[in-house]
């Protein structure tokens, strides 16, 4: 799925004045993989508090950004023969939610496998969504195309003092304060993904909140899958590329224009108004960015094999937006760091001074240190002048 896709499903399908979610099943846990309960609601006949606070979770479980909280997956076909997870969830999702044995079997998978160290709340959502045509004028008409779906977002359950909370007597979740309350979402998958508009039961959408806890049994034990690399991760493989490829060659300026190439890369994707994908970089495209920015023959034909040591037997392609900033570029070392805006950073130059190089930053009256405007002190440069006449 791409952000606009992702989009479409948040807006048409979790708005509180038409939200597509008719069904919904839950099961609260605590901290001993107990079940204290499991509920059964129809979603339409909540007060309209308590659809608004759901709808507000489940647009949560499909927030963020791809490779911090977003991950595409994709089964494996050994997955989606009988006995498969991903055959397993295609049968929950035709189901409707409405079969007990293969949703408290669920709820069993999910609790076995799911790490954490408090009470939660498993909440399973079945919703269908009338996927309208888009005409080229903008307009939208009726299409015989339908995705129906099922969303589950694991979710803390803590004292608040305000959020839906649990009812003992009547063994739900209520609208309540000063009580057990349902946080956002930790983690969460949207089966089958919707891809192209329409339906991909080879696919699904996986959410975590915290990029370093992404919670991965989840995806082996419940998807039959793996996630791919985080952002820090394609960070640290971008580096390891461009520093090993480049070797010597692996100046200030030549990064510097590799930064800049990135971001009009991504600029111009931006302007692309029938796409919405980030940019990739596969091997293709990382061989074509090293090309432009200097790398010489020699050093293209040793990146064939730096890269496939690089990404190993993860060969998803790294992406422009996760690799580097496009609102600073960052210079450090174990004794400073500088950040300058990217659109600044030509101001930024090396000049080789008396057999050692340097990294000059002209002096402004808008720089300050530690707070404290500086002036520019051309004292000395007039005073050379002077001597000179």
């Amino acid at each position: 799925m791409d952000k606009k896709s992702i989009s479409e499903i948040k807006t048409k399908c979790f708005n509180r004045q038409n939200c597509r979610i008719d069904r919904m099943r839950a099961c609260y846990v605590n901290e001993e993989k107990e079940k204290l309960s499991t509920f059964h609601d129809m979603f339409l006949q909540l007060a309209d508090e308590e659809q608004t606070k759901y709808c507000e979770i489940f647009k949560r479980s499909m927030s963020g950004k791809f490779g911090r909280n977003l991950y595409n997956v994709e089964f494996p076909y050994a997955e989606e023969v009988e006995g498969g997870h991903q055959a397993f969830l295609y049968q929950l999702q035709q189901s409707e939610l409405r079969d007990d044995a293969l949703v408290e079997q669920f709820f069993d998978r999910v609790i076995g496998s799911y790490t954490f160290p408090g009470k939660y709340l498993i909440l399973l959502s079945h919703g269908v969504y009338d996927i309208p045509m888009k005409m080229k004028d903008g307009a939208e008409l009726d299409s015989e195309y339908v995705y129906s779906f099922i969303l589950c977002s694991i979710c803390p359950v803590e004292l608040l003092h305000d959020g839906l909370c649990y009812d003992k007597a009547e063994q739900t979740f209520r609208n309540r304060t000063d009580d057990w309350g349902v946080k956002n979402p930790e983690t969460a998958f949207l089966f089958p993904a919707y891809n192209f508009r329409n339906t991909d039961i080879h696919s699904a959408l996986y959410f975590t909140r915290h990029p370093e806890e992404r919670h991965e049994e989840i995806a082996v034990d419940v998807l039959g899958t793996e996630l791919s690399r985080t952002e820090k991760d394609q960070q640290n493989v971008f580096r390891e590329i461009i520093e090993t490829t480049l070797s010597g060659d692996c100046t200030f300026e030549t990064i510097r224009n590799i930064n800049e190439d990135l971001k009009e890369m991504i600029e111009e994707n931006k302007k692309d108004k029938e796409t919405d994908d980030q940019v990739a970089l596969d091997k293709n495209e990382m061989k074509k960015l090293l090309a432009r920015n200097g790398a010489n023959d020699e050093q293209l034909h040793q990146f064939e094999r730096i890269y496939d040591e690089a990404v190993g037997d993860d060969t998803t392609p790294l992406l422009a937006e996760n690799v580097q900033s496009q609102k600073n570029l960052v210079v450090k070392s174990l004794t400073m760091k500088l950040d300058v805006k990217s659109e600044n950073a030509g101001l930024v130059e090396t000049r080789v001074i008396d057999g050692r190089e340097y990294l000059l930053i002209p002096i402004a009256d808008d720089i300050e240190v530690n707070g404290i405007k500086i002036r520019q002190n051309l004292q000395s440069e007039s005073s050379a002048e002077n001597t000179e006449a």
